[in-house]
C-alpha cells in the first residue's frame, strides 16, 4: 500500500489536502484536513490533530504501519478531547485503513463501521462515500467481491449527490479495477476512462497514478501493447512526481511484466531490479521474493546477469532488517 502526501513533510506549514492510498490494486482513501486557514489561528488540540494526522499519512506512505498508526492514534484522541466528529471520522477512517494494511481486519471492519456511524450525526457525502469505498476494498481483500461491487457502487451514488471528483476518482477506479478482474474488459476501459476524467478535475497525482496503472493493465490484456506501455509510463510519473515509492515500486514491476511478455528480457530484467531494490529499501518482504522470482525467469529468458547472489542477499536479511530504514 502507497499513501500520497503531496510533497510535504511532518511538520511543514501550509494548506493539507486529502490523501489517497493504494492496497495493491485497490484505490482506498487516507484524510488528513482539507483547507482552514493559517496554522497559527487554529486551536492547539485541533493544531494537534492536523499534524498527527500528516505525520501519520507521511510514514504509511513510506511502509512504516506502526509509526503511521500511532500518529492517527494521537489524532483521533485530540479530536475526541475537542468533541470534533468530523476529526473522529477521519482519524478512524485512517486506522481502519492501517489495520486493513496489516491484515487486522475484523479491527479494520470495526473502526470504519465506526466512521460510519458518527457520519450519521455529522451527514457529510464526502466522509460516507470515503467510509463506504473502504469497507468495500476490505470486503475485497477478505475475498467477497459481490459484498465489494454492492459497496463501492453504493460509495459511487453517494459521490455523484456530492459531485465529489475525488469520490468519483476513488470508486470508479474500484469497480473498473472488478471489472478488469472480472474479465469484463470493455466496460473496465469505460469506468476508468471516466475515472481517469474525474481524476484531472480532482488534480491528484496518486489518483491519476492509479487509473493509468489500471488502464495500462487492461490495455495489455486486449493484446495493446502500445497503449499498455504508454499508460503504465504516466503511472510510474505520476508516482514519482508525488515520491510515492509502493507505487513507483508497483509501476517498474508491471511495466517488466510487460516488456516480459514481449521478450524484451533487459529490458524487463532492469525494471525488477530497480522494483526490488525499491521493495527492499521500503521492508516489503513478500514483495522482494516475487521481483526475485520474477528475476530468475527473466535472466533464463536472455536477461543479465549472469548471477543473481546480490539479491539472493535481500531474502535473507539479519534479524529485524526488514522494518524500513525509511522508518528509523
Amino acid at each position: 500500500m502507497a499513501v500520497e502526501y503531496v510533497g510535504r513533510r511532518p511538520g511543514a506549514t501550509g494548506k493539507i489536502v486529502c490523501l489517497l492510498g493504494l492496497a495493491g490494486a485497490l484505490a482506498i482513501m487516507l484524510t488528513v484536513a482539507c483547507g482552514g486557514g493559517p496554522r497559527h489561528q487554529d486551536p492547539p488540540q485541533l493544531e494537534f490533530a492536523k499534524q498527527s494526522a500528516a505525520q501519520g499519512s507521511y510514514w504509511f506512505r513510506r511502509g512504516c504501519l506502526k509509526r503511521a498508526e500511532r500518529h492517527f492514534s494521537k489524532a483521533l484522541e485530540a479530536s475526541i478531547l475537542r468533541d470534533d466528529l468530523e476529526g473522529m471520522i477521519r482519524a478512524l477512517n485512517n486506522l481502519g485503513v492501517v489495520a486493513m494494511s496489516q491484515g487486522r481486519y475484523q479491527e479494520a471492519g470495526e473502526h470504519l463501521n465506526k466512521a460510519l456511524e458518527f457520519n450519521v450525526i455529522l451527514a457529510s457525502n464526502s466522509e460516507q462515500s470515503l467510509a463506504l469505498g473502504n469497507l468495500g476494498s476490505l470486503a475485497y481483500k477478505v475475498g467477497r467481491p459481490e459484498e465489494a461491487e454492492e459497496l463501492w457502487t453504493e460509495a459511487l451514488t453517494v459521490a455523484e449527490e456530492d459531485s465529489s471528483h475525488m469520490g468519483l476518482a476513488l470508486q470508479l477506479n474500484n469497480l473498473g479495477m472488478l471489472r478488469r478482474k472480472q474479465g469484463r474488459l470493455d466496460e473496465a476501459r469505460l469506468m476508468l476512462s471516466r475515472a481517469l476524467d474525474a481524476g484531472k478535475e480532482d488534480g491528484q497525482g496518486p489518483t491519476l497514478a492509479n487509473t493509468y496503472l489500471q488502464l495500462g493493465l487492461v490495455a495489455q490484456a486486449q493484446g495493446d501493447f502500445a497503449a499498455a506501455e504508454e499508460n503504465l509510463s504516466k503511472a510510474l510519473e505520476m508516482d514519482r512526481a508525488v515520491e510515492n515509492p509502493l507505487g513507483i515500486a508497483r509501476d517498474l514491476k508491471e511495466l517488466g511484466l510487460l516488456h516480459q511478455k514481449q521478450k524484451l528480457w533487459q529490458q524487463a530484467f532492469r525494471e525488477f531490479d530497480r522494483s526490488i531494490n525499491l521493495y527492499a529499501a521500503i521492508g516489503k518482504t513478500q514483495k522482494v521474493h516475487q521481483l526475485y522470482e520474477l528475476l530468475r525467469a527473466t535472466k533464463d529468458g536472455g536477461g543479465l546477469p549472469e548471477s543473481l547472489e546480490p539479491y539472493e542477499r535481500l531474502l535473507a536479511p539479519p534479524d529485524g532488517a526488514w522494518e524500513s530504514p525509511l522508518c528509523r
